[in-house]
């Protein structure tokens, strides 16, 4: 998964990583939304995913209880071909301070219903359950962005510009 960075914010790589947002299970997790998250997603922080400080100078997946931090770049468990930085330093940089990011992971069912969500630019993004973004305000009120490019079958990526 990844976070495409356009037009980038404040790369933060102070925090250290929950150690539960290293190994958390994200297909199949109970009351998962979205049809984004399939058996090849890696368990874990995902880039794309929204991040929440959970601790001092710690943070871990968003569960929109808190007020969200930014939005991690990179998958925390990194690829098998590659080295895995954020599990030798235990951190898993994020964006803050503004920006404008692409993703393909993101809420496509409302929770309240399942229904599913469609996109349109200009549409208010949140923070769901998960740690995903969504239109879908049930978790959080807080506005984490606003969608400057909608998803579609031939290009899923969503794109927004962050308000945190």
């Amino acid at each position: 998964m990844s976070l495409r960075i356009l037009l980038p914010g404040d790369r933060n790589s102070l925090s250290t990583l929950a150690s539960g947002s290293f190994v958390r299970t994200n297909y199949g997790l109970a009351g998962m939304t979205s049809t984004r998250i399939t058996a090849d997603t890696p368990d874990g922080a995902l880039g794309g995913m929204i991040a929440m400080y959970s601790g001092n100078y710690e943070v871990s997946i968003s569960d929109g209880t808190k007020q969200p931090a930014g939005f991690f770049i990179n998958d925390a468990a990194g690829s098998p071909f590659e080295n895995t930085p954020a599990v030798a330093s235990g951190k898993s940089p994020f964006m803050t301070s503004m920006g404008s990011y692409e993703t393909e992971i993101y809420e496509t069912r409302n929770e309240a219903n399942a229904a599913d969500l469609t996109y349109a630019v200009g549409d208010p993004l949140y923070t769901s359950k998960n740690g995903l973004i969504t239109k879908d305000n049930a978790t959080s009120a807080v506005v984490v962005g606003i969608v400057s490019k909608a998803p579609t079958a031939t290009d899923p990526f969503i794109g927004f510009n962050s308000k945190i």
